[in-house]
């Protein structure tokens, strides 16, 4: 709530506040100033607004806002925003839910933008879910005026660093089909061979599905690590891409800590059991380099020809990337099937390998859509069963099951 309570704005700030010479502007007015980085300040008190802008506004260009959906639309209108400060608890859209929807945003400068989460809420629980929605830094009120503006200075950097090497990025992209660094094949090499795959596919009607692959919380591991260490992960992710696919399979870097997946001939079934078993990977052990151990999680994203909307390979692309985003705020570590469907509570688990009566019960409560990657083996845990079954009660089952087996190897 608003409060303007006489000196309720002195205990929100120490005594480290840098003297205020610059004007902020509100969001109707606002307009960049050339030799400043612009900072978005979302928050419903006017006093904590005002303590922000006597902290930042001398060094950033500030445009405030009251609300996380006057936030949101801030955003999606104005370009040159390249720091988010924002409080948790707004009205109309809370901290929470703008974290989310701005880390499944279509456009990447509003899904890449750093969020510092301002809020008076010192518990474990609010920490770790803003977090796991995506936020990349966190302070506690009373604010520091000092960690407050030396940390939006180095998100400020970040960003702009990271502007400038994914602009490089994709101009290196349209020159060569191989990524010099992981020796995967290109962006530019894999939408071209998506084209010919989902031709290929329309005219035998058979499958093609497009998977996207982000490294949880990249941003973070580049600021802390460096180059050095970021490019070793990047390498050691490419092998692990490249082991849990088939040889058919087309496997490209496409962004600083993004991958993809061309996989014709899977349909959705096969296609989320090749998700399951790189995310499994991935998490099976940490990274290592010299001295450096980190425990690393992917988030997946997928979409089928014929079971999804999308003709291209740009529009099967996008949407995979959607499915991804949503599962990066809803805690990462995780595969995005249905952009649709509710984005899981970051604390929620993923499930582990179910036995056969974990799976019916599931199946009852209709779960069932978390059993997808562990299909396959289920089925040939059930097989046993329906060989006695099929001997005992002269079913007449034996090409059945036969063919079955068939269909299952291929899937392994």
């Amino acid at each position: 709530m608003d409060t303007q309570t006489p000196g309720a704005g002195k205990a929100v700030l120490d005594a480290n506040i840098p003297p205020n010479q610059g004007t902020n502007r509100s969001a109707e007015t606002a307009a960049p100033a050339a030799e400043k980085v612009r900072v978005l300040v979302a928050d419903d008190s006017r006093v904590i607004r005002k303590a922000i802008s006597k902290i930042l506004s001398n060094e950033f260009d500030l445009v405030e806002v009251g609300d996380g959906e006057a936030a949101w639309e801030q955003l999606l209108k104005d370009g040159s925003v390249e720091v988010l400060v924002s409080d948790i608890e707004m009205p109309k859209l809370d901290g929470y839910s703008l974290i989310c929807r701005i880390r499944a945003a279509d456009l990447e400068r509003v899904r890449n933008i750093p969020i510092i989460v301002i809020t008076g809420a010192d518990d474990e629980l609010t920490r770790e879910r803003a977090f796991a929605c995506g936020a990349t830094d966190f302070i506690i009120k009373p604010i520091d005026g000092v960690q407050l503006l030396a940390r939006t200075r180095a998100h400020a950097k970040l960003d702009q660093t990271t502007r400038k090497l994914e602009e490089t990025s994709t101009a290196l992209e349209e020159q060569t089909a191989v990524d010099p660094l992981t020796q995967l094949h290109s962006r530019r090499y894999f939408m071209q061979r998506g084209v010919q795959d989902i031709a290929y596919a329309k005219r035998h009607n058979s499958d093609v599905s497009v998977i996207r692959i982000d490294i949880d919380n990249f941003r973070t591991l580049y600021k802390k690590h460096g180059d050095q260490v970021s490019d070793q992960i990047l390498v050691w992710l490419a092998k692990i891409l490249v082991a849990s696919s088939r040889t058919e399979d087309t496997v490209a870097r496409t962004g600083g800590g993004e991958f993809a997946i061309l996989a014709p001939s899977s349909g959705r079934m096969e296609a989320a059991v090749l998700c399951e078993r790189a995310r499994a990977a991935v998490n099976a052990q940490p990274f290592q380099h010299e001295s450096v151990t980190i425990p690393l999680t992917i988030s997946l994203g997928l979409a089928t020809l014929g079971r999804d909307p999308g003709e291209t390979v740009e529009e099967l692309t996008a949407l995979a990337e959607q499915r991804m985003t949503l599962a990066k705020a809803a805690g990462g570590n995780r595969l995005g099937v249905s952009y649709q469907e509710e984005a899981p509570k970051p604390e929620e688990a993923i499930i582990e390998q179910p036995d056969l009566e974990t799976a019916l019960k599931m199946l009852g409560a209709n779960d069932g859509g978390k059993l997808v990657p562990f299909l396959p083996d289920l089925v040939t845990r059930c097989l046993p069963l329906l060989e006695f079954c099929n001997r005992k009660l002269d079913l007449g089952l034996g090409f059945a099951i036969e063919s079955l087996k068939e269909k299952i190897a291929d899937m392994r």
